[in-house]
């Protein structure tokens, strides 16, 4: 299940029927239990900065932050994978820097926060072309036009 927290001043402006696909289409592409659940909560820049420094020691905003907090409960059997930050602000400025549509950019990134959520990392040349790969066919199924957005981390 995708347990969205959207700000008002950001939901009109968000597809969520669309986000819901794009965490579908991962769980799939992943080979995770479609009832595997996660928290995305759409924020602003303060405090997506807040947690960048606080977490990572980098005192600037970012446009994803992926928080790893895999567990089943055992009452229910309930796989949860973690939560998931995403700068609408960051989306918005990097969908304008780029000319496509900030749902797409949204999308891209909680594609992205789930990749990083279930282990897939760009930290060196091999890790960067798997999981540019994965995220690109995943958005190819949901009919996102963005590809080869993962910056290769040197």
């Amino acid at each position: 299940m995708l347990n969205l927290i959207v700000p008002s001043s950001y939901a009109k402006e968000i597809d969520q029927s669309r986000l819901g696909l794009a965490y579908l289409e991962s769980l799939k592409a992943l080979k995770i239990d479609h009832d595997a659940s996660i928290t995305l909560r759409v924020t602003n820049n303060r405090l997506i900065r807040q947690f960048n420094r606080e977490w990572l020691g980098v005192d600037a905003p970012t446009d994803v932050l992926s928080f790893e907090n895999a567990y089943t409960d055992p009452e229910t059997g309930e796989q949860y994978l973690g939560d998931i930050l995403i700068s609408f602000e960051k989306a918005r400025q990097q969908s304008k820097q780029s000319g496509h549509a900030v749902q797409d950019e949204i999308e891209m990134l909680l594609v992205h926060g789930l990749l990083h959520l279930a282990g897939h990392d760009h930290d060196n040349r091999s890790n960067w072309e798997q999981m540019s790969t994965l995220q690109d066919e995943i958005l190819k199924k949901i009919k996102n036009p963005l590809r080869g957005s993962i910056q290769h981390d040197a």
